[in-house]
This record gives structure tokens, C-alpha cells and sequence, in this order.
């Protein structure tokens, strides 16, 4: 690059390039500077032009950072091995019924993701706070009464829980409230070291009885581990998310969020149906990636899949284990169960949790049915038919009048990676010791919407640092 004028003026007012030899004729003279120029020129262009990224997955992690990214300038691609945007959060529609990919919800209050959607557009729809528990045919409801006025009298009642117990919940809101953390996977300062959810509800002083009746079904439906062995970090985060905000989902279906992410980027941005197969590398240094029809350049490539692909394409190490959830779904006239979710209190049943989705957005399904979506922790290796039976088995012992007609069942073996205790402090960074390779994904931050909505935009920060 030049550190000095292009040209110099001499004693005569006669102009000569620094590099044209005294002896040059007119002509020559014309061409070095147009030669000197023409470098200048494509040098400025290199400079200055935009920055090229490629993004590797459709996810919301892929989609937050795409979106950051095409924000602040740089020109974006986004490669999705599969049929459309989303990843594990989509929604698929048959006849007339939107089914999302596993029972999800959103929480209005998650801090990263506040930053990317627009509420209003997703028009929410709200469940009713607290869930309904049923145990040996009994049904109690436990709720927050300064939230939900209208269930005061029968959470007071409720037997599922000690008087004790319901002022150590007021309480663990308290508390949960002071936590100053954008994802479950920041430590607090002011918290000892990380236990499980179960060890810490102990230590907070809750009885026995709340933690089999309701802490087990509840939260066993949210981390998918009716144990409690996830990290105490989820437990709080998720306590203040709950107690922060409302629960909800998009009236057409939790397919919307990504499909909101998406429509920031523009035109010809994405590219579905284009898996990535391999990175292309110059040394050390990542230069674009491979895929079946062509090489494609780039600045930087963010690796947004999920993790276990994302550790075999860029080579690092990711959480390994993983909890899964089997989702059926039942058209129905109606249980009449209302807004909350329904918990299974009793031991040894096949569901976990079970909700009337369109009690909660009636575009859930088609006009004069109802939707019913139920969920079993795990992936039981049974044929359908049988995994309907023992579903409708449950829910009529609830309600002995439902009418329940199979609609669809969704086995998702990888619907969360595995939180234990101390998890998330070996969680890889976005940052990589490899040039040119960024990372994406739930699993630098934790296992939830939040979780990869927050990766993907410090991932965007990372590639423009």
C-alpha cells in the first residue's frame, strides 16, 4: 500500500509517477499510472466492500446471528440442510390442525430474545398461570394468586402443597427475582456452587409432598427430567422467567418466532435445502464452506447447527448427552380443561403434562374441534398405536367423558442437550481458536429459546470484533 502521494510535483511543474524511471515516454508514463491507479482502486474496493459471511443452519441461533449480521452491514448467506427454517421450533399443519414439533412455549420475559421479536406481531396468546394437578383421581390447582385472582381461593385450598410450601414459592420468586443473568448458564456471583434442581428445593426447605405433586410433573415437563437432576441454574432462571412474564405461544403456532427472525433478512439470503459438507480451509484459516453444487467464499463462517453436527464439522467439543420428549397429539370436542396445563401428580403414569392447545389459540385448530397435545417424557420404543391407547388411558382418567381421536405423534429424541450440575461452565465459547470459525448454538449458553437466540448474537458480535 502507498504511504505517500501518488505523485510528485517537480521544480519544472512536470508530474511523474514515484515508479515511472525518468526515461519513460508519455506513453509509458500513461501506463504505470493507469497500472498504479488500478491497484489503488481494487485495494479501496477490498477494503471497503462488505463483509461476506456464511452461517450454517437455519436455526435460531443461524437466524439471530444472520440477522444481527445483515443489520449491521455485512452480506450474509445462510445455508439449511433441511426444507425450512427453525430447526427443533417449527410448526407443520394438517388438516386444518397446527402441530408444533414438540410441545413449546415461549416466555415473554426471556431477555435476548425480548431484543429480536416483536410481540405484538406474533400476536401471543397467553396460558393461565399455575398448572392442575391430578393425583389418584383428585384434582388440585396450584397458582400464583397476585397473577391469577381467579384461582386464590382454590390455590389456598390445594392440597398439593403445604401452607409452608407456598410461602418458600413466594419466596424462591423472591430471590430468583435478584438473579442478574440473560441465560441459565451464567453463573451467579452470589450463589455457591451449582447442585441439582432437586438437592437445591430441598435445601430451600420444601416438603416432600410439593416436590412429588408438582415440582416432579412441572419442571420435569420444562427439563424434561422428572428427576430433577438439572443444573439449579435452570431452575432459577426458569422460576424468574415464570414469575417475570407471561407463558405463551404465537396464535399460528411456535413456527412463527423463526419465521419472524427470517423475514429480516433479505431476499435470497437463505438458501434451504443446502447442506453444508465441509469447511474450506486455507492453513488454518477457515475460507468458506462446500456443499454438494459448489465452494462458497467468506470472510468468516458461524457454525450454527445443532450440536452434535456442529462438533463434527468444525471439530470441537459439545455437550454430548441428551433428554428427549414424545409429543401426541388428539383432535377432540373439547375436555374443557381450560388455559393451564394439566399435570400428571400420580407415579408410574405414561404422561407427563397435558394442555387443550386451543384453549390457548383457538387457530389451533379447525373450527368446532379442539386440539389436544400430551406429552411423555422419552422416546418409548413402541409402536404408535400403543403409545395412543396409554395416552387416551391417562387423560380419561382425568376427564372419563373426553372424546380423543389420534392426530400425530412426534418422537424427538434431541429435544434439549443434557444440564446437569457444573454443565454449563464447560460449555464451549463462541469464540474458536481456529481463524475464521465462529460458533452458534444453544449449547454455549443453555438449552432453550433464549439459550440460542443469545449465541447467535454473540456470535454476530464475535465475527464483527
Amino acid at each position: 500500500m502507498h504511504t505517500g502521494p501518488v505523485r510528485e510535483i517537480r521544480a519544472s511543474g512536470t508530474a511523474r509517477s514515484r515508479f515511472a524511471p525518468d526515461s519513460a515516454g508519455p506513453l509509458e508514463s500513461v501506463r504505470i499510472l493507469t497500472e498504479e491507479f488500478l491497484g489503488l482502486s481494487a485495494l479501496c474496493a477490498k477494503l471497503f466492500r462488505r463483509m461476506r459471511v456464511i452461517v450454517i443452519g437455519a436455526g435460531l441461533a443461524g437466524l439471530t446471528c444472520a440477522k444481527v449480521l445483515a443489520e449491521r452491514g455485512s452480506e450474509v448467506s445462510l445455508f439449511e440442510a433441511s426444507d425450512g427454517v427453525g430447526g427443533r421450533v417449527r410448526t407443520d399443519e394438517r388438516d386444518g390442525f397446527l402441530l408444533d414439533r414438540g410441545f413449546q412455549v415461549y416466555f415473554t420475559a426471556y431477555p435476548a430474545a425480548r431484543r429480536h421479536l416483536n410481540h405484538a406481531k406474533l400476536d401471543l396468546r397467553v396460558f393461565d398461570p399455575g398448572a392442575v394437578v391430578h393425583r389418584s383421581g383428585e384434582r388440585s390447582v396450584l397458582s400464583d394468586p397476585r397473577r391469577d385472582p381467579a384461582s386464590l381461593v382454590s390455590s389456598l385450598l390445594s392440597d398439593a402443597a403445604t401452607t409452608g410450601d407456598k410461602v418458600r414459592t413466594l419466596r424462591l420468586v423472591a430471590s430468583a427475582r435478584q438473579d442478574d443473568t440473560e441465560s441459565a448458564g451464567e453463573k451467579v456471583k452470589s450463589r455457591a456452587a451449582d447442585v441439582n434442581s432437586l438437592e437445591y428445593l430441598r435445601e430451600f426447605g420444601f416438603s416432600e409432598k410439593i416436590l412429588n405433586r408438582f415440582f416432579r410433573p412441572f419442571y420435569g415437563g420444562i427439563f424434561l427430567d422428572r428427576d430433577l437432576g438439572t443444573s439449579s441454574r435452570v431452575l432459577r432462571f426458569t422460576f424468574k422467567m415464570l414469575a417475570s412474564g407471561d407463558t405463551v405461544v404465537p396464535a399460528r403456532g411456535i413456527g412463527e418466532i423463526p419465521k419472524q427472525l427470517a423475514s429480516h433478512l433479505p431476499e435470497g439470503v437463505i438458501h434451504l435445502n443446502s447442506p453444508v459438507d465441509e469447511l474450506l480451509r486455507n492453513g488454518e484459516r477457515v475460507m468458506g464452506v462446500g456443499t454438494a453444487e459448489a465452494e462458497h467464499e467468506a470472510d468468516a463462517v458461524v457454525v450454527a447447527t445443532e450440536a452434535l453436527a456442529a462438533g463434527r464439522l468444525a471439530g470441537v467439543t459439545v455437550p454430548g448427552g441428551s433428554v428427549g420428549q414424545t409429543c401426541l397429539y388428539y383432535a377432540s370436542g373439547g375436555l374443557g380443561a381450560g388455559k393451564k396445563i394439566l399435570l400428571n401428580g400420580d407415579d408410574g403414569g405414561f404422561l407427563n403434562n397435558v394442555v387443550e392447545i386451543s384453549n390457548i389459540s383457538e387457530s389451533y385448530a379447525p373450527p368446532g374441534e379442539s386440539l389436544v397435545s400430551a406429552v411423555a417424557i422419552g422416546t418409548p420404543d413402541e409402536p404408535d398405536e400403543g403409545l395412543f391407547r396409554r395416552g387416551i388411558s391417562d387423560i380419561t382418567r382425568w376427564y372419563p367423558n373426553a372424546d380423543l381421536r389420534p392426530l400425530a405423534i412426534y418422537r424427538i429424541p434431541f429435544a434439549q442437550f443434557s444440564q446437569p450440575p457444573g454443565v454449563h461452565d464447560g460449555l464451549p465459547d463462541n469464540h474458536t481458536n481456529t481463524p475464521g470459525l465462529v460458533l452458534a448454538g444453544e449449547y454455549t449458553e443453555d438449552s432453550s429459546i433464549n439459550g440460542s437466540m443469545l449465541s447467535g448474537e454473540k456470535a454476530a458480535v464475535e465475527v464483527l470484533a
